[in-house]
């Protein structure tokens, strides 16, 4: 580990990852409880984080093209300088009595198309910074625990400092995070974010649009030709979907429902955080010995039995519980998902089958936000929770007899596993 933080490069890199990251859970908190108290409408809700989770989804095939032929530290610093100005106009478009809508829900959009620049840019150039391939591991799991360590306390300190000094604020602090981010990146050494310029110099020059289609086209090809897997694919969409209403509705539920407000918010937030990364933990010290398809299965049932609470008590302590079961339950989804896909296809076919599956999941979780935007409405934020609750139990119990072929071979995580999961925070269950 100290080999790690001894590097100039991993130590910027590091700051500008985790100042990022607070900032994100500002930026969410901010704007949510901002669009609520504007609009008072849960669609609009549902709308802004459709607005910005979709086009992610799709601007990331082209993402990975740009940041395999150009200068990565490049376009991360300018995703984060231009990420900055939008959550700054922002906050300016959010001051006027009749909110304009339409140009919001535009920078938004824009801003969700540039956020992969980021998100996939700064997983590529972990390996170069690190050097020796032996610490990628450990420096792995110190950027996964940051990331857990940012969801547990930034929600509650984002809801402490939006009834303290007003959520515009917080949307400021979130754009400076982002000129910080930006910074921290300009520090990186140019030959960590160019060691592959030459390979990427002769691909563009015999890459073509229909080249980059075709390339694209190959991983639903590969996709379809595998029953279980499209099975699999199916069901985390449909996982991801029943998290929707978790992000539309909490924050309704916890101002009207609970009477506590933001602090409120973000005490569920942290309570879902600590939940995952306790069930992180214990899934990397046990011997896991069950089928794969069943274990799945079994999480999404036990995601919506975790839930079910919220739509029937209206009490901080029971919904903080409610939350930290269900993160602790769903904390072995992602590891065992993600090794199933990577055991299961070739390493050269792997990049292009990963991103097109993406595609299908990713659409899950701002889908069912957009949903749930417009049925709380018709039957309320209890009644849209005990739906979604409902409806994982269905899903993970056909989940039972459709996923019970899946192939669980070598899949056991032994004691001591150094693998641990992303957190659920404005991811979905599948990030």
């Amino acid at each position: 580990m100290k080999e790690l933080w001894r590097q100039y490069s991993f130590r910027w890199y590091w700051l500008g990852m985790f100042l990022s990251g607070l900032g994100d859970q500002f930026g969410w908190m901010g704007l949510t409880w901002f669009v609520m108290k504007k609009t008072g409408s849960s669609a609009a809700m549902g709308g802004v984080i459709l607005a910005y989770m979709l086009p992610a989804v799709f601007s990331g095939l082209v993402a990975g093209v740009l940041l395999d032929r150009y200068d990565r530290r490049k376009w991360i610093m300018l995703d984060n300088v231009v990420r900055g100005i939008i959550f700054i106009s922002l906050v300016v478009l959010l001051q006027i009595d009749q909110v304009p809508l339409g140009l919001i829900y535009v920078l938004i959009v824009t801003a969700g198309i540039l956020s992969p620049l980021s998100t996939a840019g700064a997983q590529t150039l972990l390996p170069s910074l690190v050097g020796d391939p032996k610490h990628l591991v450990k420096a792995n799991g110190v950027m996964e625990s940051q990331w857990q360590i940012v969801y547990m306390f930034g929600p509650a300190l984002a809801g402490v400092l939006i009834g303290w000094i007003g959520e515009a604020y917080v949307l400021i602090i979130d754009a400076a995070s982002f000129f910080a981010c930006a910074f921290c990146f300009s520090r990186l050494p140019k030959s960590a974010a160019t060691a592959k310029k030459t390979t990427g110099a002769a691909v563009q020059a015999k890459y073509d649009r229909r080249t980059l289609l075709l390339d694209m086209r190959t991983g639903y090809q590969f996709l379809l030709g595998k029953k279980q897997m499209i099975a699999l694919v199916a069901f985390t969409f449909l996982f991801n979907m029943a998290y929707g209403p978790i992000e539309v509705a909490l924050p309704l539920y916890a101002n009207n429902d609970l009477g506590g407000g933001s602090v409120a918010l973000g005490m569920l937030w942290s309570s879902l955080a600590i939940g995952a990364l306790m069930g992180s933990l214990f899934f990397s010290t046990i011997t896991w010995r069950l089928p794969l398809g069943a274990t799945l299965a079994g999480i999404i049932v036990a995601w919506g039995v975790t839930t079910m609470p919220l739509a029937f008590f209206s009490r901080l302590e029971i919904a903080m519980l409610s939350m930290a079961l269900a993160g602790f339950s769903y904390a072995p989804y992602n590891i065992l998902y993600r090794t199933y896909l990577q055991r299961q296809v070739p390493d050269e076919l792997l990049g292009r089958v990963m991103t097109s599956v993406r595609t299908i999941t990713g659409t899950g979780m701002p889908a069912g936000a957009a949903v749930s935007g417009l049925l709380i409405p018709l039957m309320g934020v209890s009644g849209l929770f005990g739906a979604g609750a409902i409806a994982c139990i269905i899903c993970g119990s056909i989940a039972f007899v459709m996923l019970r072929n899946l192939d669980a071979s070598s899949l056991a995580v032994e004691e001591g596993s150094d693998e641990e999961l992303h957190t659920v925070r404005q991811k979905g269950i599948e990030s």
